[in-house]
């Protein structure tokens, strides 16, 4: 009986701390998709960059399809970025809105 509270225990923990890595790792994937979007051109950070809105703001450019738009405004590129796959677009959105100005993150 005991055997079986602490192996139950045991298991609840991996589960619990498996699940907080994978729902930490949205910020991440959408931080590198944003960097190979804008490389070596562009006048901020990825962190920076995300700070320059609010989470409001960014969900009302992501949900109107501005997001890149914004970004290129941002960064004061040359040559302005290529739109985000559908697929990927909802990663940078999270990464924005993660270290938007009024969440409270910081970057590391």
């Amino acid at each position: 009986m005991k055997q079986t509270i602490i192996r139950a225990a045991l298991a609840l923990i991996l589960g619990l701390g498996l699940a907080a890595s994978f729902a930490s790792a949205d910020p991440i994937k959408g931080e590198k998709i944003l960097n190979r979007a804008i490389h070596d051109d562009c006048a901020l950070t990825a962190p920076k960059l995300a700070s320059q809105h609010s989470l409001a703001e960014w969900d009302a450019l992501f949900k109107a399809g501005k997001m890149e738009e914004e970004v290129n405004k941002l960064c004061q590129r040359k040559q302005p970025i290529k739109p985000f796959n559908s697929k990927y677009a909802q990663y940078v959105f999270e990464y924005m809105e993660h270290y938007a100005n009024d969440s409270g993150a910081i970057p590391a």
